[in-house]
């Protein structure tokens, strides 16, 4: 294929995606705004059959007052959500633009946003609810009053300079329904959440000895500099002609005869189960762990942050990368990020396989076989690791994906995935981290060995039951 076809062949590509969003879109919006539901269609074509068919042509009263009754039924739940729907949505369309205050909230901490609605108490069988489109929470509401007010937990972490909210107005019997959206000017940061882990040790102390440095650690020359005394300093590297000029003790230190950059850098890969990696990414920056000099790095921003407001908005950020684009930035991000220092390189990825792990695996045997400072170090990130199920049926694997699908970034790996990530990052003659977010607890190579152990015994076990 030539390059104009090539060319021609991508445009087309993308110009049918662009079609078929359209018309998603299209679809979307005339579902919401079509008034009947499935069943409400069903009671309504059954009644009035029922009506129309049979009770008035054969004169059979009793499906002359059934029908009857549920044509007026479903007529009534037609008109009220109808009229209601649409006063709400005018209303809310002409309320005037106030100024707000920003939401920084942490994943899983719930507030209320000030955000309220009519009960709408006197209006006969109708409900009202709404949910967030955009960014992803938890909604409740609280009647106080004769009004309905907003409280949200935040699922997944995000930075947002608008909210979109789905209104629904439908009856209480289900058979009609009116949905739209409303968009609020408000800024959103939603940081990932810590929880149970407190501390994080992901870097190693480098001390030398008092007379003689330690080969690991830094390479320093006679005492020739001079610092204050501070309390625990050796007394016989005390000046104390310089004493008893100034009356201020200072202590001999020894001046550097090399200055080796000691930064350590950090990436965050996006992906599937991505929350608990995020966290302690957020933790690691928080609690001092990475050293006092860090660059930190995550999926889908071209920019590096080295302080910890920075870190904080490019954690929140990253919840923009798609799952595709896990792990592209990986390598350019370990040639640039220190370049020709001897730094060291953590990357913080799910426990969940998927598309980002083979360009994570190969940027960590380049490095490793390119010899760019010390080999990568992996910390695997989950909430728990839930056991492989023995016979999972169709309709649960189909409700354990719907489920999956409703909290982005949410859910526990199963071991066996848990132990095809962990296996991939090794290959790569990487240290590996295992991190359990909800425990707050760090494993080490014993128990990914045990986990691994774990799985093949469950394989082996199963291939010798198929094989009886």
């Amino acid at each position: 294929m030539s390059e104009t076809n090539e060319v021609e062949a991508i445009t087309g590509r993308g110009r049918f995606r662009r079609w078929g969003r359209a018309a998603r879109r299209f679809a979307l919006r005339a579902r919401d705004v079509w008034p009947l539901t499935w069943l409400g269609l069903f009671v309504a074509s059954a009644s009035a059959w029922a009506l129309i068919a049979v009770g008035i042509k054969r004169v059979d009263l009793l499906l002359l007052v059934i029908g009857g009754v549920g044509c007026v039924l479903a007529a009534l739940s037609l008109l009220f959500t109808a009229i209601t729907g649409a006063a709400l949505y005018f209303s809310l369309r002409r309320r005037p633009v106030v100024e707000t205050d920003a939401l920084r909230l942490e994943c899983g901490h719930g507030t209320r946003t000030g955000f309220s609605l009519p009960s709408l108490w006197w209006v006969p069988f109708v409900q009202l609810s709404w949910t967030w489109l955009m960014p992803d929470v938890e909604v409740r509401v609280r009647k106080v009053k004769g009004r309905v007010y907003e409280e949200i937990t935040p699922s997944r972490r995000g930075l947002r300079e608008e909210v979109v909210r789905r209104i629904e107005v439908r009856d209480v019997f289900g058979l009609a329904k009116v949905a739209f959206q409303i968009r609020e000017k408000r800024d959103v940061r939603f940081v990932p959440s810590m929880g149970a882990l407190k501390s994080m040790h992901v870097v190693r102390s480098m001390s030398g000895g008092s007379d003689i440095t330690h080969p690991d650690g830094p390479q320093d020359g006679e005492r020739m500099d001079m610092r204050n005394y501070n309390p625990g300093d050796p007394i016989r590297f005390v000046l104390w002609k310089v004493f008893a000029r100034s009356r201020q003790l200072v202590v001999r230190t020894p001046e550097r005869a090399l200055s080796p950059v000691r930064q350590t850098v950090a990436y965050l890969v996006s992906g599937d189960g991505d929350e608990p990696a995020a966290g302690a990414a957020r933790v690691a920056v928080d609690t001092g762990a990475l050293g006092s000099e860090w660059v930190l790095g995550t999926d889908g921003s071209p920019e590096n942050a080295r302080s910890k407001g920075q870190a904080i908005e490019l954690l929140a950020r990253s919840a923009e990368a798609s799952a595709d684009d896990g792990g592209e930035g990986l390598a350019r991000f370990l040639r640039t990020a220190v370049p020709g220092s001897n730094g060291r390189a953590v990357v913080f990825v799910p426990g969940r396989p998927g598309p980002w792990l083979a360009k994570v695996v190969a940027a960590a045997r380049a490095r490793a076989t390119q010899g760019h400072g010390s080999p990568v170090e992996f910390i695997v990130c989950t909430d728990g690791v839930q056991p492989e199920p023995k016979k999972a049926q169709r309709f649960s694997r189909w409700l354990e994906r719907r489920s999956a699908a409703v909290v982005p970034g949410g859910g526990m790996p199963r071991s066996d995935e848990l132990a095809k990530v962990v296996d991939a990052l090794a290959s790569a003659r990487a240290r590996v981290l295992i991190v359990d977010r909800r425990a707050g607890r760090c494993f080490d190579g014993a128990y990914r060995q045990a986990v691994t152990n774990a799985v093949a015994t469950a394989s082996l076990a199963k291939s010798a039951g198929g094989t009886r």
